[in-house]
């Protein structure tokens, strides 16, 4: 036998591999996929007695999976589900003599299992512990060179060696080293598909029946894109939409029921096969200190103390001991978890739309095309293809949900944060359905002339039009229809009141933008004017209008009809009531001049009196403080005059003229800021009086 053919002998007999027994699978019958990121998935099949369900999932997926599966089973009992470990190839070789690398040649797995029992077949037999398999390099007659490995047994006659490439049959005696080597294949072969788990629903019962399992996990979201062709001349438009669906589960879809939700529900992910582990607190071991015997001195103490510590410490391990026990006697049972595992699930389908089965659907034949069967539930709007669906896994299908005639009307759409000058062609679009409308790229047609042909005219982003409401959708920029607005401000007081010391005089804001608006010379336009809102401001009623003006979130809606060539003008006035608060403690007669001017013969005769009288209060406050402002300000004055004068007496001696003169100088303005300290005392009383009458005055007035 050649030596390549006892490696091919050796590979074989080393590498026998026990193939996992298979679990049975069951059909994947309907997929609902839903805009909020996750996608639902129910597989339904028969089973017969005690079996085991396995279900494959992306690695990536097994958290969603984990949080929401749920197994039907009316006739049996659903015994768990298992799943192997995050990393399960590195998990299964944790506690195995030899790693993943090792199995990749038998002189790898060989020492890497030194001192196991072997058995070893050649030209005779050799049982004994394996010592080691070392490489043997040799030339051959041409000059090359030839390696090969020698095995060394050691046997109770001693070390015995042969050749592994000469070798027919090489065996482990030891039944615990063989399984580790068939557990260690077999997790291989388990994992050989990197990114994906394989759960593992165990089933009890003894009966046929019909099972289900049903799962929520994350998918990609399924795309609408819609066709609206507008007939020339008619109010009524065509609407197709489309669906655009993406199979990345790994698993082929053969003729599935498929079901697509538009909505918002609330939704979670959370980290459920990782491994987390509680942080402790290190207990330090507690090691007996040394007795050493000493000389005895007399007695310490009784033993008492000594004994109810012990006592104490006995007695507190017996309670930590029977809190451990409540605790497991008060822990769920292994079944009640389940049923509570179940409850929890049904509640995250219910939260996708699902509260049981799907309601039976009929084909609908529209523009050469089944559609999907419509119904608005209480948060989604739900879309059920009647056909099953075969959609291959990594591809990407796209079915019809939506094709009918609906009232659609011409107009265009001033909007002047997009465009200062024109408009936009704008279809206004009546859903009539029975259904709402999913958001989506929309593309628009327009069929013009006696041919009827078909154009593009713009595409538009497809806003969410629920059951019953209207959208305005714009496509394109119409450059043939000018427009030019003029805003204008302006305030008109009205009724003037006094209370409590206040002025409360009542304002009315107006906010006018005039549009002017030049339709072509050879078309009609139907033009709706947005006009911003504002917060606590109404709109005055505008003459002109072919309705009346629509309130939006945002805006005002304003539809004017102008004819060919036509100019047109539209005022749109926002006005807002409001009130001034003045106190007449700070008021200036100006002010109240301008006041009394503005309210003119609205102004009640009390009030008018009320003002005048304050006036002349305010007067009389006015100049009080002025007269203390020039007594300040002279005293001052007579400040910087000394400072100058004692600097001069710097420069001169005291007792000759000039230094005299200057002493009696500073002597006289002395005086002048003593009679000053007077009248500035008697000043702030008068301002303390005017200040007073003024205040008394003012707050007796209610008008």
């Amino acid at each position: 036998m050649t030596p390549q053919k006892h490696w091919l002998l050796l590979t074989t007999a080393l590498c026998v591999l026990v193939t996992p027994a298979l679990a049975d699978t069951l059909p994947l019958k309907r997929v609902a996929i839903s805009t909020s990121g996750l996608a639902l998935f129910e597989h339904q099949g028969s089973v017969s007695g005690s079996t085991n369900i396995e279900v494959p999932v992306r690695l990536d997926a097994v958290d969603d999976v984990l949080k929401s599966l749920v197994v039907l089973d009316s006739a049996g009992e659903f015994g768990g589900v298992s799943l192997p470990g995050r990393e399960p190839l590195s998990q299964s070789f944790r506690d195995l003599p030899f790693t993943r690398e090792d199995l990749n040649s038998p002189v790898s797995l060989m020492n890497a299992l030194q001192g196991a029992e072997i058995e070893i077949t050649g030209a005779s037999i050799i049982k004994g512990r394996l010592m080691n398999v070392v490489p043997e390099t040799t030339s051959t007659e041409n000059g090359d060179t030839l390696t090969r490995h020698r095995v060394s047994v050691v046997t109770p006659e001693g070390v015995k060696t042969a050749l592994l490439e000469n070798l027919n049959n090489v065996r482990f005696t030891e039944t615990a080293v063989q399984k580790q080597i068939d557990r260690a294949l077999e997790a291989v072969y388990i994992n050989r598909i990197r990114d994906q788990r394989a759960l593992t629903v165990s089933l009890k019962g003894t009966t046929t029946r019909p099972v289900g399992i049903t799962y929520v996990q994350a998918a990609p979201l399924w795309k609408s894109a819609y066709r609206l062709v507008m007939p020339e001349g008619s109010d009524k438009a065509f609407l197709q939409g489309w669906a655009i669906l993406e199979n990345t589960t790994g698993i082929d879809w053969d003729k599935v029921d498929v079901t697509i939700l538009s909505g918002a529900p609330v939704t979670y992910r959370q980290s459920l096969y990782e491994s987390y582990y509680l942080n402790r607190p290190e207990l330090p071991v507690k090691v007996m200190d040394r007795v050493m015997p000493r000389v005895d001195r007399g007695s310490l103490g009784g033993v008492g103390s000594i004994e109810g510590y012990i006592e104490n410490e006995m007695l507190r391990e017996e309670s930590d001991g029977a809190m451990k026990k409540e605790r497991r006697a008060n822990a769920p049972a292994p079944a009640m978890m389940a049923k509570m595992a179940m409850a929890d699930n049904a509640v995250s389908m219910e939260s996708m739309g699902y509260g049981g089965a799907m309601p039976a659907s009929a084909p609908m034949e529209m523009a050469q095309a089944t559609m999907a069967v419509a119904q608005d539930a209480a948060t989604q709007m739900v879309f059920t293809f009647p056909e099953p669906v075969t959609l291959a896994a990594g591809n990407s299908l796209m079915v019809p949900f939506v094709s009918r005639e609906l009232p659609a009307e011409r107009v265009w759409l001033y909007q002047p944060e997009t465009n200062q000058g024109h408009p936009l062609a704008t279809v206004e679009m009546d859903n009539n359905g029975e259904t709402g409308l999913p958001p989506g790229i929309l593309t628009l047609y327009e069929q013009n002339g006696p041919q009827k042909a078909t154009l593009h005219v713009g595409d538009a982003e497809m806003p969410m039009v629920p059951k019953g409401e209207s959208r305005f959708i714009s496509y394109a920029l119409d450059t043939k229809t000018k427009i030019d607005q003029v805003t204008q401000d302006d305030r008109q007081y009205g009724l003037l009141t006094i209370s409590k010391g206040l002025l409360n005089h009542k304002v009315l804001w107006r906010n006018t933008t005039t549009y002017t608006i030049k339709a072509p010379a050879e078309e009609d336009r139907t033009l709706v004017v947005e006009h911003p809102r504002r917060p606590d401001w109404e709109l005055v009623k505008p003459e002109g209008l072919d309705a009346e003006p629509e309130v939006t979130d945002t805006h005002y809606r304003a539809k004017i009809s102008v004819g060919k060539g036509e100019t047109k003008k539209l005022e749109l006035t926002l006005q807002r009531d409001d009130t001034e608060v003045i106190s007449l403690n700070g008021i200036s007669p100006y002010d109240i001049d301008n006041r009394i001017s503005i309210s003119g013969k609205d102004l009640k005769a009390e009030v008018r009196r009320a003002l005048e009288k304050i006036k002349e209060l305010q007067n009389v406050v006015y100049s009080a403080q002025n007269d203390l402002n020039q007594l300040e300000q002279k005293r001052q004055e007579i400040f910087r005059d000394q400072e100058r004068l004692r600097e001069n007496l710097k420069t001169v001696a005291a007792n000759n003229d000039l230094g005299k003169r200057y002493l009696k100088e500073l002597n006289d303005q002395e005086d002048a800021l003593a009679r000053m300290k007077k009248e500035q005392e008697a000043g702030q009383q008068r301002l303390n009086g005017a200040h007073k009458a003024l205040s008394d005055y003012i707050y007796t007035l209610e008008f």
